[in-house]
């Protein structure tokens, strides 16, 4: 074996320990018009202030492909299957945990996640807000045609309600996004409490 083959072959098993190794997984749920791409945005940043390595992906942007089949007619496949290749890239270029925001309206769901990300260790963070201040949220964002989110999030609300998915339950009704981020990285243990307010 050349020496050449011996440090790739080195650096593959280097690669596979990483993706076999434990990966913290946050992932931000709740209604539609709750905040859950705002507060993910929100949750990155205050991690690259506080200089701590992670990926941040938003399940609904990445199953957008048309058609769509008509025994998955969400996209779970397909925005599973780019999840994976998009966790494979980022576990190369450094990060070592994974936030998403998604929909999550039963905890079967993240099954396709575990095989998405190897070693796949997922906290649910589900966030809340009373549905006239979701639907005024979704009337201000989608002005030409809000009906179909608006029912949406009193269906999801209503789901939420029953499912209860979440590790931790968190108050984005009326707060400042920075706050409520901060408050869902140190319920997860995600941001030094020297970072917060940096």
């Amino acid at each position: 074996m050349t020496g050449a083959t011996r440090e790739h072959t080195a650096a593959g098993a280097a690669g596979d320990r990483a993706m076999a190794a434990s990966v913290p997984v946050l992932v931000i749920t709740g209604p539609v018009g709750v905040g859950k791409s705002t507060i993910a945005a929100e949750a990155a940043w205050l991690l690259r202030q506080a200089d701590v390595p992670h990926a941040l992906v938003d399940l609904d942007r990445i199953e957008q492909c048309w058609p769509v089949p008509a025994d998955d007619p969400w996209n779970e496949r397909v925005s599973h299957r780019n999840l994976a290749c998009m966790w494979a890239n980022f576990r190369q270029a450094g990060a070592d945990r994974l936030i998403f925001a998604r929909v999550l309206e039963t905890r079967s769901l993240l099954r396709r996640v575990t095989k998405a990300v190897p070693g796949a260790q997922i906290t649910v963070v589900r966030l809340w807000a009373p549905l006239a201040v979701l639907h005024e949220r979704i009337r201000s964002r989608e002005a030409s045609d809000p009906d179909w989110f608006l029912d949406a999030a009193t269906y999801t609300a209503e789901v939420f309600k029953r499912a209860q998915v979440e590790d931790h339950l968190v108050d984005n009704e009326n707060r400042p996004a920075t706050v409520v981020a901060e408050e869902v990285l140190h319920r997860v243990g995600w941001l030094p409490s020297s970072a917060g307010g940096q």
